[in-house]
């Protein structure tokens, strides 16, 4: 892992607080219940946006996950990801709990399936380490609750030969029924790579008020990416709890 990397994850350590759970990482879905959700990113490189390539266009990038509560201690799910003429995965998760860290939830994920690169298709695994608190406060005389999770994963793709560190972290609001917010931090590091950061800042929008805290949401999220080049992007989500 590198110095950048090291910093990176001590910084993201160092601004968790007493954080309530949504869904994912650390917490398990209930039993007979689940969620899914499916995404779609375009990005254009900044140097195109800027107008000094016209023809360096970043691959659209297509995702689909979802998870369902198997027992009240296995979360089971699959997770697929195609970026157009580039990469793709498709995985199958199992995730069981952790003792817990004082108020904080905590998990393991193990992911088998197969990579693509180059079109050829090849074994693959993740190992992923969750943690996610939750909180309640007020704000303005208001209740005001949330949540924070953090994602720590290892990927073995292409029979191994490509190995890749990802830590992720999510900042968000509970506010069922309304608007709310929504940040997002995706980090990767692969040997011989650059390090890979991607921040998303994006907004819920619930598509059927009526339905409460389980009614369908839009995810809409604007997207800084820089690997090797620096892209934006518009990320589009639906969010979806059955």
């Amino acid at each position: 892992m590198s110095h950048h990397f090291a910093r990176l994850l001590a910084l993201i350590l160092a601004c968790l607080m007493p954080l309530a759970p949504v869904f994912a990482g650390a917490w398990l879905q209930q039993k007979g219940q689940g969620f899914s959700a499916t995404s779609l990113t375009l990005r254009r490189d900044l140097a195109a946006i800027k107008g000094l390539d016209a023809e360096q266009r970043i691959p659209a990038e297509f995702g689909y996950y979802g998870e369902y509560g198997l027992h009240r201690r296995w979360t089971v799910g699959v997770d697929l990801n195609l970026s157009r003429g580039s990469s793709a995965h498709a995985l199958l998760f199992v995730r069981h709990p952790l003792p817990r860290l004082g108020p904080a939830n905590t998990a393991v994920e193990l992911a088998l399936g197969l990579n693509q690169s180059s079109a050829v298709w090849a074994p693959m695994q993740r190992l992923t380490l969750s943690y996610g608190r939750g909180f309640d406060t007020w704000w303005r005389d208001r209740p005001l609750s949330g949540w924070v999770a953090l994602d720590l994963g290892h990927e073995w793709r292409s029979k191994g030969l490509e190995q890749t560190w990802k830590l992720d972290a999510t900042f968000g609001l509970n506010r069922p029924g309304k608007l709310a917010p929504l940040l997002q931090v995706e980090t990767s590091k692969t040997a011989g790579a650059s390090l890979s950061v991607a921040v998303t800042p994006s907004l819920r929008v619930p598509l059927a008020r009526h339905f409460g805290k389980d009614a369908p949401e839009l995810v809409i999220g604007l997207q800084h990416k820089q690997t090797e080049t620096r892209s934006l992007g518009i990320k589009l989500a639906i969010w979806h709890r059955f």
